[in-house]
């Protein structure tokens, strides 16, 4: 079966150094946070193999660093029907399974990123030194989506070396919700850097667009679901005559285009498309005021409190271009704006709050704009990362 697979990078064998495996099995486009753990553990000196989807997509300079290798597990890189999906799982399991077989025993460590990889992996995880890393909050991992069927999450995390969160206060939650006998260590969604590297003719189009915007944009960057109130800050927005809402995203679903098409027709919204990442950190430095209008939801998979102590690498993305933001009245949210004073949180359900509250930001601009510089100056990634790899306890 491994003769089907496909791989990406230079030999491991060249230099001999500690290995890494993360195995990642979504799209590793949708998932900055794992580049960014690889761009780490690479500028530390560590080599890298990537068990992944779609690990073609990765960001150039990583697929050109000579100490990384990645490794296909899908069939199709898209899905378009549900007999694809089906194989596509099957060959993640199979394929999957095998890989870690057949690179694990040469590495060091093993570091898993999502639900997802330790549910294909399952026990296969804990022969090895498994660093458990999970990038939303849930209490409980469900199997085939079917939400009868659960997945004991919470086993494999007591058992795996150790385990990762990227916000405080998810870490003792999941301390609580699944018995660990240590908190989980935090490692915030910031970026490696926010350097996006070379524009193409899509980014450049869309840089020129908000160069040459007259009014101030507030800009939304992100997932485009139902956890993500738009709307109610695009109707608020559109009420005051200086300012002009731009959305950056991909649209996944029908729900999704839905939502954008409305926005831009009832609110005059600019929607700009979605970008590869890094390519959309282009845009950030044009904005005014950052969007982060978070709302506890009932999402597949994920408790509702995952909204409620959101983690979101936006918050990095706006502060490293001094970029203020306004966000929904959520603990995630709130903790940070006032501690460094770099945004202010609104309620999403009252328009007079959203209005008063992007005008109060305008009002303190510059001095927010400062210390969202000093925030983002605050997290030093390969310090964390050295922390969890080199802690004995």
């Amino acid at each position: 079966m491994l003769s089907h697979i496909r791989r990406y990078g230079a030999d491991e064998r060249k230099m001999k150094m500690k290995v890494i495996t993360v195995v990642e099995l979504n799209n590793i486009d949708g998932y900055p946070p794992v580049q960014t753990l690889i761009r780490v553990l690479l500028n530390k000196g560590y080599k890298v193999n990537l068990i992944g989807r779609n690990v073609s997509k990765i960001s150039a300079d990583i697929s050109e660093n000579s100490n990384y290798v990645g490794y296909e597990t899908a069939k199709y890189s898209k899905i378009n029907n549900i007999l694809q999906a089906a194989v596509n799982r099957f060959y993640m399991i199979l394929n999957a399974r095998k890989l870690l077989k057949s690179i694990g025993e040469q590495s060091d460590y093993l570091w898993t990123t999502s639900m997802k990889s330790v549910q294909i992996l399952g026990k296969n995880i804990l022969k090895y030194k498994n660093i458990l890393q999970l990038m939303e909050l849930a209490e409980h991992g469900y199997l085939v989506r079917e939400k009868y069927i659960k997945f004991p999450i919470e086993k494999y995390a007591r058992l795996s070396w150790k385990t990762v969160v990227p916000e405080i206060n998810r870490a003792y939650i999941q301390k609580v919700w699944w018995d660990l006998s240590k908190t989980p260590y935090v490692l915030p969604n910031k970026p490696y850097s926010i350097n996006y590297g070379e524009a193409d003719d899509k980014l450049l189009s869309a840089i020129e667009l908000m160069k040459n915007e007259k009014k101030k944009i507030i800009l939304y960057l992100g997932v485009i679901g139902q956890d993500r109130d738009l709307e109610k800050m695009a109707k608020a927005i559109y009420k005051l005559n200086n300012y002009v809402m731009y959305i950056v995203g991909n649209i996944y679903d029908n729900t999704a285009k839905t939502l954008i098409d409305s926005l831009k027709k009832e609110y005059d919204c600019i929607y700009l498309g979605g970008f590869k990442p890094p390519k959309h950190l282009a845009l950030v430095k044009y904005a005014h005021i950052g969007l982060l209008p978070y709302k506890p939801a009932k999402v597949y998979g994920l408790s509702e409190l995952n909204a409620l102590y959101c983690a979101p690498n936006k918050i990095w993305e706006y502060a490293g271009f001094g970029v203020p933001m306004v966000g929904s009245d959520v603990l995630g949210l709130k903790l940070p704006f006032e501690q460094w004073n770099i945004g202010r949180c609104c309620d999403l359900n009252d328009e007079d709050s959203i209005i008063k509250t992007i005008e109060e930001v305008d009002r303190n601009h510059d001095e927010m704009s400062k210390n969202c510089y000093k925030f983002y100056d605050s997290v030093d990634l390969e310090k964390i990362v050295s922390e969890i790899l080199e802690d004995k306890n």
